[in-house]
C-alpha cells in the first residue's frame, strides 16, 4: 500500500447518484477497506488525448495554425489501482462487490488531493482483478472509469439566488385605488422589496472554463432576461410557473425533461474562463427568483 496515499487529506470516492457506493482510504479504519496502491491513479492530473484535426500546408513545413475554438479534448479515462483488506472472505468478496452495484448507472469519481476537491461524471468501465486468491487480500485490483465530460468539477460548488427588484408585478407607489377615484385606505406603497439582490459576480478559480446553470423559479409573468455585460445575454420570453433549467454547456433549456428553448429570444449562453469572473444581472417581473450555480473547472 502506498504510504503517500494514506496521508489525509487525500482520497477517493465512487457515488451512484446520492449513494455512496465506496471509498478509497477510509480514514476510520486502516486494517479494512480500499486503498490505493502505489501505482496510483492514471488519467486524472493529466489532459486527456487531444481531439484536434491537423490539415498539412501544402506548400510549406507543417501544418496550418489550429485556431483556440478547435483546440477540443476526447473523454476522460481514470484508472484506479487499488487494494481490499476485509476481515475475513466473506468480508473481503463483500468490499470489492460494492462497486458492482455501479453498473448501469450514472456516476460521479471524486478525489480530494491536497486542496483540491474534484469529481469527473461518467460510468464504470470495468473492474479488474488477478486470478489469485487470498483469504483476506486482493493487491492487485483496478477500476476503470470512463468520463465523456472530460473536465474536473469542484465537489462543491459556488451558488447564488437572484431575485427581481420587486416581488410584485408592479413598480409601486402610493395606490389610489382601482378606479383612481381617490388615495385608498389602507395606504399602500406597493410591493414589499425583497433583499434586492438581482446580481451577482460569478468566479471561476480552476484551470479551464466553467458553465454556469441558471434554474428559473415561477412566477415569472412575462418572463426574464440574464445579462452578462460584456458577453451578451439570455431572455426566456414566455411566462415561468414552475422552473425551466438553462443549462450553458448545453446550450439548452429544459422544463420538466422537455425542451423549451422555443421560448428564447436570446442565447448568448456565457461560460467563465480560467482565473476569471462573469458578471450576472436578472431582470422579471412576477415573485420568482433564479439559482445560479457555478462549479470550478479543472482539464
Amino acid at each position: 500500500m502506498n504510504d503517500l496515499w494514506t496521508l489525509s487529506p487525500r482520497y477517493g470516492e465512487l457515488w451512484a447518484g446520492d449513494e455512496l457506493v465506496c471509498r478509497f482510504n477510509p480514514a476510520d479504519s486502516s486494517d479494512r477497506g480500499l486503498y490505493i496502491t502505489a501505482n496510483g491513479v492514471e488519467g486524472w492530473d493529466t489532459l486527456p488525448d487531444a481531439k484536434v484535426e491537423l490539415t498539412e500546408r501544402g506548400q510549406g513545413d507543417g501544418a496550418h495554425d489550429v485556431p483556440e475554438t478547435n483546440i477540443l479534448y476526447s473523454a476522460r479515462t481514470v484508472t484506479v489501482h487499488y487494494e481490499a483488506i476485509g476481515y475475513s472472505r466473506a468480508d473481503l468478496l463483500s468490499l470489492m462487490r460494492r462497486i458492482n452495484t455501479a453498473a448501469h448507472r450514472s456516476c460521479r469519481l471524486r478525489m480530494v488531493d491536497g486542496d483540491e476537491d474534484t469529481y469527473c461524471e461518467g460510468y464504470v468501465a470495468q473492474m479488474g482483478r488477478d486470478s489469485q486468491w487470498n483469504p483476506l487480500l486482493e493487491n492487485n485490483l483496478t477500476l476503470h472509469f470512463v468520463c465523456p465530460r472530460p473536465e474536473r468539477l469542484s465537489w462543491r460548488s459556488k451558488r447564488f439566488q437572484l431575485f427581481p427588484i420587486f416581488a410584485g408585478n408592479w413598480s409601486g407607489g402610493i395606490r389610489y385605488g382601482d378606479d383612481r377615484g381617490g388615495l385608498a385606505y389602507p395606504v399602500s406603497y406597493g410591493a414589499v422589496m425583497n433583499d434586492g439582490r438581482n446580481v451577482c459576480s460569478l468566479a471561476n478559480d480552476g484551470s479551464s472554463r466553467a458553465y454556469p446553470v441558471f434554474t428559473l423559479h415561477g412566477p415569472l409573468d412575462a418572463g426574464c432576461t440574464l445579462q452578462f455585460p460584456g458577453f451578451g445575454r439570455i431572455r426566456y420570453e414566455a411566462p415561468v410557473s414552475g422552473s425551466v433549467v438553462l443549462d450553458c454547456r448545453e446550450g439548452t433549456a429544459v422544463q420538466g425533461g422537455v425542451s423549451v428553448g422555443r421560448s428564447l429570444s436570446e442565447r448568448a449562453f456565457p461560460y467563465v474562463e480560467a482565473g476569471g469572473a462573469l458578471r450576472c444581472v436578472f431582470t422579471g417581473s412576477g415573485s420568482g427568483w433564479c439559482d445560479v450555480e457555478l462549479h470550478d473547472t479543472w482539464m
